[in-house]
């Protein structure tokens, strides 16, 4: 690594992405390479994170359930990737606020939210008709 950070490249770094329920709420926070840290109400890291972001600073609204927020996640993330999503490539976790606890979900539970997911869709494309 000595010889990138002596020729005046960019060193090695990454983002980290901190999510946590206290007192206050839920808190999130991003660390960029160069240690500046910021806050957000919802945000997204990794390949396709702008059209991601462009997407969640959209159609994101204080008061979402859990559902609504499992539904705008994953559009989100459907509209940033360039493949089908589906329980293969989706890694799928959360922290919800009434028992504190950190879930993986299994690929059966993504499937599940997909599923939820298409019938929303469907269900408010029927209703705009």
């Amino acid at each position: 690594m000595l010889p990138y950070s002596k020729s005046g490249i960019r060193p090695f770094g990454c983002a980290l992405f901190f999510i946590a329920i206290d007192p206050a709420g839920t808190q999130i926070y991003t660390t960029s390479p160069s240690g500046i840290y910021r806050s957000f109400k919802c945000y997204a890291l990794g390949s396709g994170e702008a059209s991601a972001r462009e997407y969640l600073k959209e159609h994101y609204k204080e008061g979402l359930n859990f559902d609504e927020v499992m539904n705008l996640t994953l559009t989100a993330l459907k509209e940033s990737i360039d493949e089908e999503a589906t329980k293969e490539n989706i890694r799928l976790a959360y922290i919800k606020s009434d028992d504190n606890l950190f879930h993986m979900c299994t690929k059966d539970e993504v499937e599940q939210y997909l599923a939820n997911l298409e019938e929303s869709t469907e269900s408010k494309s029927n209703t705009n008709k």
